[in-house]
């Protein structure tokens, strides 16, 4: 082979196995929110340490929502067997408080455009839920990727005034690269397709493997 073949070849080979690591670390830290796993028995909340702030009611399930202790929100939702089928972990807003359970990610800071790059592409969303959702003072994007039988959905956040600075900049239409991180969910795929219908993939979507 000559010698100036051997260094695209090269990339190609070292690009993979970057790659086959990074899914490797990525669903090791995947699998949990506040040590908390889809599928775990519900005594496994007694870890928090503490009594959840508010108990609710949803067709069969139950769910649970704490105040940690970086003020930041988690959101427990157990079936009626009494499995974890759903954790969600949401941002307090606190510019000094960006810690996130997934590692080399941080709230308020880590911007969906960052994410794309990261995982290949732009995930996918569901039938009955879209991955655009106006809220009061902006917009959240809802981005959803497969890890073995979990999905992950990553919620970034970008208000309308950030989206104004932006279209003044002259750059209108690009509001994933303003779009932080505001909340994670892991949600067991049984559950994610009975209450959000089929997935809606991105053509280049890529599943992260679970190892």
């Amino acid at each position: 082979m000559l010698a100036d073949e051997r260094g695209p070849l090269r990339k190609i080979v070292f690009t993979t196995m970057f790659l086959l690591l990074y899914g490797t670390l990525f669903c090791a830290y995947a699998q949990s929110l506040s040590s908390l796993r889809v599928g775990e028995d519900v005594s496994r909340l007694s870890t928090l340490g503490s009594a959840p702030s508010a108990n609710e009611t949803y067709k069969s399930f139950t769910i649970r929502k704490w105040k940690l202790s970086n003020e930041n929100q988690l959101s427990v939702t157990t079936s009626q067997s009494g499995k974890i089928i759903y954790i969600e972990s949401d941002w307090n807003g606190l510019s000094n408080e960006t810690a996130c359970d997934l590692s080399g990610l941080k709230f308020g800071v880590t911007t969906l455009s960052e994410l794309r790059k990261r995982f290949g592409s732009n995930g996918f969303e569901f039938q009955y839920r879209s991955g655009v959702i106006n809220i009061p003072d902006g917009i959240v994007m809802m981005n959803s990727y497969e890890v073995g039988t979990i999905v992950v959905t990553f919620i970034t956040k970008v208000t309308e005034k950030d989206y104004m600075r932006l279209k003044e900049s002259g750059h209108e239409g690009v509001p994933a690269d303003i779009a932080t991180l505001d909340a994670i969910s892991l949600a067991d795929a049984d559950y994610a397709k009975n209450e959000w219908g089929d997935r809606i993939y991105d053509p280049n979507y890529i599943k992260i493997e679970w190892k």
